[in-house]
C-alpha cells in the first residue's frame, strides 16, 4: 500500500466547551492531487488544514503524512517539511519575494547555491518570474493592479515559500484559491 500523500483517518476535532469543529473526517490526498475544501463560515476547513501540520491537534482519529503520523513528529520539523499558506497573510513585508521564498530552506541550511536555483524554478512554477518579481516586496503593486496582493501574486509567492516540499494551501473564499496538497 502507497502511504505517500496526506491521510485522515476518523479524525475529530472538539474543544473543551464542547464545539466540534471536525466530526468524523477520513479522507486521502495523494501527491500532486488539487483539494478543495468548501462550505460556510465554521465548518471546520481552517481546522482540517490546520490539524495537518499540528497548529490545532485532533481530538481523536490519525493524521498522516507520508505514512508517519504527525503527532509523532516534532511540530517545528514538520511545519518546515510542509507548508501552510494562507491568503493574505505569510509573507514577510520586509523580506522580497525571493527572500520570502528562500525562507525555510534558509532554515534548513540549503547551500546558496541550492537555494537561488530553488527560488528560480518556484518563482516560474507559480507564474511569477524571479526577474520581474524576485526582488519586489509583497506589498508592491503588480502590472495594472493596485496590489501584488488582490492580483493573487502574494498567495502565489506563499506557496512559492513552502514549496520547497509539500503544500497544503488554505485559500481565501471559495474560487479564490486552490493548491496543490503535494509539490515536488
Amino acid at each position: 500500500m502507497d502511504h505517500a500523500g496526506i491521510v485522515f483517518d476518523h479524525v475529530r476535532k472538539e474543544y473543551q466547551d464542547g464545539t466540534v469543529a471536525v466530526g468524523d473526517l477520513s479522507l486521502t490526498v495523494t501527491p500532486g492531487e488539487v483539494l478543495c475544501l468548501v462550505g460556510p463560515s465554521g465548518c471546520g476547513k481552517s481546522t482540517t488544514l490546520r490539524m495537518v501540520n499540528r497548529l490545532v491537534e485532533p481530538t481523536s482519529g490519525t493524521i498522516t503524512v507520508d505514512g508517519t503520523d504527525v503527532l509523532g513528529q516534532d511540530p517545528v520539523r514538520l511545519r518546515r517539511s510542509i507548508g501552510y499558506v494562507i491568503q493574505h497573510v505569510g509573507l514577510f513585508p520586509h523580506r522580497t519575494v525571493a527572500q520570502n521564498v528562500a525562507t525555510v530552506p534558509g532554515l534548513l541550511k540549503w547551500d546558496k547555491a541550492r537555494i537561488a536555483e530553488r527560488v528560480e524554478q518556484l518563482l516560474d512554477l507559480v507564474g511569477l518570474p524571479h526577474a520581474t518579481y524576485g526582488k519586489r516586496y509583497p506589498h508592491e503593486p503588480v502590472g495594472r493592479r493596485a496590489s501584488a496582493r488582490r492580483s493573487g501574486a502574494g498567495a502565489r509567492s506563499g506557496a512559492a515559500r513552502h514549496a520547497h516540499g509539500r503544500a497544503v494551501w488554505s485559500g481565501g473564499p471559495p474560487g479564490q484559491a486552490t493548491a496543490p496538497a503535494g509539490v515536488s
